[in-house]
């Protein structure tokens, strides 16, 4: 046990090192729609109040994150723009560590004693290191913040599976489900989950309690977001996209209408180009759209394994000849193989027990979560809309699924799969420290594609958040063009 606690240790210190890394040397506003995410903080910082839903790029999004953002932008303006920037990345970088240690946690709690205490090891470092989940962890953005509140709330879950007349942890549950959804509308996804425990017919008083707790909890913390939306946007789940100029950059990403067969077949071409910007026989360009990326679970499996949105790989490097995706994407089949054969496990098991299997509420996360995914990218066919980082949420869920994965498979295959596993990990860790494979600082710049879109939201303060970092005439910034937010 010792030993096994001195692994982990390091892997987080791993983890953490490759964090502080990135977020002290990646340019400034890398990431999913950050300067958005930067104009809505700073509203809140400047202004002392929340802007309009749909007054700004990303302020549709729940407030938790951003608020507690702008009181970061506030203690950490006077150290300087670079600091600010180490700052807000550390908000949910810390949070997602702590995520990890949750998942090594429930991994140890609920995964079959025949994985090994390894598995707790492999799974905890696939959380941190699996790369849409570094991107997450490192960018100015609610990803990373919501998702790792929604995985607090796991435990407590687990808990209230083996006894749902647990009042402590129904209020705790509650507790990280409201601030869940809070920070952002995938905290549905963990709230329905809240409700497995107590489908059951022998729910006595003492259950009903619980129940009533953990929602009188969650909605105290979360209702007032959503009662504010229904009073000054008319409905309680607001969107940007369908506005201008998010519109515009939306429709710049639509390749042709969504079809039912995006949903059951793979494009192969995907392996050897894992991005939305990288075609055959044609230099790295934003131009470049790939019609591999169709394929819904084609681009979320590029998007978990690789960077198919353009942010952390400079755009010139999205061509034939640089195979360091395919790499990623190869190593990457063992560890979602496990995670698939574990989750399938894990819904039979749910099945035959009618909803009682100790892992029951995790699997209703995942599900909730994979039919709110198809639903969004049937809903808008933008080849932004089937982002990885959509589904961080069911990252540590996977985690036990990935454990349950690995005890299905005979002694002589586990040790050999697991140890793929990590080095998809590791390798991943690599590819992505900033400077060593991959230096954004020779990306084009774009803050201004930034600063036009700024003038066309008025009072975002999208505008004051990229000179803040950038200056009056931004000189180099990574990423990729903008697009808008989902769910």
């Amino acid at each position: 046990m010792n030993r096994t606690r001195a692994l982990l240790g390091a892997s987080l210190a791993g983890a953490a090192a490759l964090y502080g890394w990135n977020a002290a040397k990646l340019p400034p506003l890398i990431g999913y729609d950050a300067p958005g995410h930067a104009g809505f903080l700073l509203t809140i910082a400047r202004e002392g109040a929340l802007p309009h839903p749909l007054g700004g790029w990303s302020t549709f999004h729940p407030p938790t994150y951003h608020a507690v953002a702008a009181g970061v932008w506030k203690l950490a303006e006077p150290l300087g723009a670079a600091q600010l920037g180490v700052a807000l990345r550390w908000l949910g970088a810390a949070v997602w560590l702590a995520a990890g240690l949750v998942a090594a946690s429930l991994v140890r709690r609920l995964g079959p004693e025949e994985a090994g205490s390894g598995v707790a090891i492999v799974a905890a470092t696939l959380v941190w290191l699996v790369p849409a989940n570094q991107f997450s962890a490192v960018m100015v953005g609610n990803e990373a913040f919501g998702a790792g509140l929604a995985a607090f709330a796991l435990p407590f879950l687990v808990a209230l599976q083996a006894d749902p007349r647990d009042t402590r942890a129904a209020a705790f549950a509650g507790l990280f489900a409201g601030l869940a959804l809070a920070t952002k509308f995938t905290g549905f996804w963990v709230a329905g989950a809240c409700a497995v425990p107590f489908l059951r017919r022998d729910l006595d008083r003492r259950g009903a309690r619980a129940l009533a707790v953990a929602a009188v909890v969650g909605l105290v913390i979360a209702g007032p977001v959503y009662l504010r939306n229904l009073v000054v946007a008319g409905t309680p789940l607001p969107m940007t996209r369908d506005l201008e100029p998010m519109r515009g950059a939306e429709a710049a990403l639509v390749l042709r209408p969504r079809r039912v067969a995006d949903y059951v077949w793979i494009d192969p071409g995907v392996v050897l180009r894992p991005s939305i910007y990288h075609v055959a026989d044609a230099p790295g360009s934003y131009a470049n759209k790939n019609p591999a990326m169709t394929r819904v679970w084609g681009q979320l499996y590029a998007g978990l394994w690789y960077d198919a949105m353009g942010h952390r790989v400079p755009i010139e490097a999205h061509r034939d000849g640089l195979y360091w995706g395919t790499l990623l994407l190869v190593l990457g089949f063992v560890p979602t193989g496990l995670v698939l054969a574990g989750l399938a496990a894990a819904v039979a098991a749910a099945v035959r027990s009618r909803g009682r299997s100790p892992d029951a509420p995790l699997v209703a996360l995942s599900l909730l979560g994979l039919v709110s995914f198809v639903g969004f990218t049937a809903y808008a066919p933008s080849l932004a809309a089937a982002k990885a980082s959509y589904l961080l949420p069911l990252a540590v869920p996977a985690a036990v699924f990935f454990a349950g994965g690995a005890g299905l498979l005979r002694a002589r295959w586990r040790a050999p799969a697991l140890g793929v596993s990590l080095a998809a990990a590791l390798v991943a860790a690599l590819v992505f420290a900033q400077g060593l494979v991959f230096d954004l600082e020779r990306q084009p710049a774009l803050p201004r594609t930034w600063l036009y879109l700024a003038e066309q939201l008025p009072g975002s303060h999208i505008a004051e958040a990229v000179q803040t970092f950038y200056g009056g005439e931004p000189r180099s910034a990574g990423g990729a063009p903008p697009s808008s937010g989902g769910p």
